[in-house]
């Protein structure tokens, strides 16, 4: 019976780290994801892209551990960019959210 309960809750572990991460507006994967969208980030029109990309992210395992930055800061700062055209995202996961990994990517000038 302890064997059934501990195979019951390692098998938890994937479905319930998908909600570890938040909402997204695009259609999630169970066993494999990997979809880029546009930000609502303030001020952004999402027009022409820029001259200069910069990109940030954030890593999670098993909906336990998350490590990272992924603010449009870092983006901006680790792609040179001072003024923000487009700001998207780009989420990846793997079964069920053992990993993700959650990206910010700037263009501008």
């Amino acid at each position: 019976m302890k064997k059934l309960g501990l195979i019951a809750c390692l098998l938890a572990i994937p479905v319930l780290a998908g909600c570890s991460y938040g909402i997204t507006p695009v259609p999630d994967g169970g066993l494999f994801s990997s979809v880029k969208y546009p930000s609502y980030y303030g001020g952004v029109t999402n027009d022409a892209a820029g001259a200069k990309t910069g990109a940030s992210s954030a890593t999670g395992f098993v909906g336990l551990i998350a490590v990272g930055d992924a603010s449009v800061e870092t983006a901006c700062a680790n792609g040179g960019v001072s003024k923000i055209k487009t700001v998207s995202h780009k989420t990846t996961k793997i079964l069920g959210g053992l990993y993700w990994k959650f990206e910010t990517i700037v263009t501008g000038d």
